[in-house]
C-alpha cells in the first residue's frame, strides 16, 4: 500500500475546536460535557439522547463536537481535552497499544452498512489495482473498513491500491466522480446517491460476517476513575438514547437531520431503517470485533505479546454494567 502522509497539524485544529467551545457560557447548573463525533450515522444514541433531555435528566449539558476522524478523537482524549468520545475501536487499540490513556466504555453497534463503490467503468475488483481510493483519516474506521472490503473482493490492501487521506465522506465522492478515486468505501449517507445512480457496488460488508465496533463511547481510565458517578450517568442516558432509537425511528430521523444537516429524505430513511436494528440493547465491546482489530494491525505493525488476546487492556465493562444495574 502506498500512503500518503497525513496533512495539517492535527492537535492544533483539536485545540483550537474546543477552545471555541470552552469559551461560550456554560449551561445553567449543568456539568459541561464535551463529546467527539465524527459524521457516522453510529453516533445517533449521543444526539438523540441529547435532544431527549436524557443527558440533562442527570445534570450533563453533552456538548457533541465535531472532529474529522477518529485519530483526532483519540488524540483529544489522551490530551484531556475531550472528557468523552465516539471512536472506532482500532484507533483506541492502536493509542492505547503506544502508551496512550484510552478506553472504550460501550460501543453501539458491532458492524456499519458500508458498501464498496467503484466508478461505473469499472467492472471487475481486478481492475481497481494501481488506482486510487481514499478514507477520512488514516487509522480510522473508513480507513478500516475499506481494508476489510478490499479484502473481501481478493485485494491486498497494502499493495493494490493508493490510499489518500481526504477528511470527509463528501470530500471523497467528490473525488470518485471527479475520476481522482476508482472506488471508495463509503457509509449509507454517501453510498445511496450512488447506487441510486447505478455505480457498482463490488461488496456490502453489511452482507458478511464482518464484526467491527465503530463509534464506541470511549474515555480516559483517569476520568473513569475521577468521576466515576458521572461516567455512569453519562451511559445511563446514552443508552437510553439507543433504547429510543429502535422505539421511534422517526426521532433519530430527527436527529440525524439536525446534527449531520442531511436534507436528502430518501437517504435519512434508508439509513435509519439500515442502522436502528443494528444498535445493541447492551453496547458491549465485544471480544470478536477487538480480535479482528488486533489481527487488522498485526498487518501493519507489531503487537507486543502482553496485549494478544486480552481484551481487557482496551476496555472496562465496569461503568456499564453499574449502570444498567442501578434503578
Amino acid at each position: 500500500m502506498r500512503t500518503m502522509p497525513c496533512l495539517g497539524l492535527r492537535c492544533l485544529y483539536v485545540q483550537l475546536v474546543l477552545l471555541v467551545l470552552y469559551s461560550s457560557a456554560p449551561a445553567q447548573e449543568l456539568r459541561r460535557i464535551h463529546y467527539g463525533t465524527t459524521t457516522s450515522t453510529a453516533h445517533l444514541p449521543v444526539w438523540v439522547a441529547k435532544d431527549a433531555g436524557y443527558f440533562a435528566k442527570y445534570g450533563l449539558n453533552v456538548e457533541p463536537v465535531h472532529i474529522r476522524g477518529g485519530a483526532l478523537i483519540t488524540m483529544a482524549i489522551m490530551s484531556g481535552n475531550l472528557q468523552f468520545s465516539g471512536a472506532g475501536a482500532e484507533s483506541i487499540v492502536a493509542a492505547r497499544i503506544e502508551g496512550g490513556d484510552v478506553v472504550l466504555l460501550a460501543c453501539p453497534v458491532d458492524s456499519d452498512p458500508v458498501y464498496l463503490i467503484a466508478r461505473p467503468e469499472i467492472k471487475s475488483p481486478a481492475e481497481l489495482k494501481g488506482k486510487a481510493t481514499a478514507v477520512t483519516r488514516l487509522g480510522s474506521t473508513t480507513h478500516f473498513y475499506l481494508r476489510a472490503a478490499l479484502r473481501q473482493v481478493g485485494l491486498d490492501p497494502e499493495r493494490d491500491m493508493t490510499i489518500l487521506q481526504l477528511g470527509t465522506g463528501s470530500e471523497t465522492v467528490s473525488a470518485m466522480e471527479s475520476g481522482r478515486l476508482a472506488a471508495a468505501a463509503l457509509t449509507n449517507r454517501y453510498a445511496i446517491p450512488l447506487i441510486q445512480r447505478g455505480w457498482p457496488v463490488l461488496v456490502d460488508l453489511s452482507k458478511t460476517d464482518l464484526v467491527y465496533p465503530s463509534s464506541c463511547v470511549a474515555s480516559s481510565r483517569a476520568f473513569v476513575k475521577a468521576e466515576p458517578r458521572l461516567v455512569e450517568d453519562f451511559l445511563r442516558a446514552y443508552v437510553a438514547g439507543v433504547q429510543l432509537i429502535k422505539k421511534d425511528q422517526t426521532v433519530a430521523e430527527k436527529a440525524l437531520v439536525k446534527w449531520l444537516k442531511e436534507r436528502d429524505a430518501v437517504v435519512v430513511k434508508k439509513t435509519i431503517e439500515a442502522y436502528a436494528p443494528l444498535f445493541k440493547a447492551l453496547p458491549y465491546a465485544p471480544d470478536r470485533g477487538l480480535e479482528n482489530v488486533m489481527k487488522d494491525l498485526a498487518t501493519r505493525r507489531p503487537i507486543p505479546k502482553e496485549y494478544i488476546g486480552r481484551f481487557d487492556l482496551f476496555r472496562d465493562h465496569g461503568p456499564l454494567e453499574r449502570a444498567l444495574a442501578r434503578p
